[in-house]
């Protein structure tokens, strides 16, 4: 399935909110990074204004290339994190996590699909994690 660059941000943007925060899943690197890109989202546009300013007020026109370049680079931080995500959430399940889906599934008595990707798997979990027993995820 080929997605475009908009559409790959939105599913990282949309994995990223689905994503649960749970100690289930804190070894997976989904746990890691969903925080540092949401982190980035909201601070990154801020941070690169400040550089901006202080660059340009500190090094003056000569360095304005350089400024514009370092600000532009802070704030697609977060872009970069969606896309990954983004990228992340379309790709199929390796045999374990698969498994883990297929149980998932069977114990919330859902329908599973053929070729679940992360995104699947994520919304499992929220689910899982909010319908089952703790001693049953």
């Amino acid at each position: 399935m080929k997605l475009s660059l908009w559409q790959v941000l939105k599913t990282g943007h949309q994995y990223a909110a689905i994503w649960p925060h749970h100690a289930v899943v804190a070894a997976m690197t989904e746990t890691r990074v969903v925080p540092a890109v949401q982190f980035a989202s909201k601070w990154m546009p801020a941070v690169a204004v400040v550089n901006f300013l202080v660059q340009y007020q500190w090094l003056g026109m000569s360095f304005l290339p350089q400024a514009l370049v370092s600000s532009l680079f802070l704030i697609s931080l977060p872009l970069q994190g969606w896309y990954w995500l983004g990228r992340r959430a379309v790709s199929r399940l390796d045999p374990r996590l698969q498994h883990w889906y297929l149980e998932l599934t069977r114990k919330l008595t859902m329908q599973p699909r053929p070729k679940p990707t992360r995104m699947d798997l994520a919304r499992v979990l929220r689910k899982a994690l909010q319908e089952l027993p703790p001693e049953e995820h």
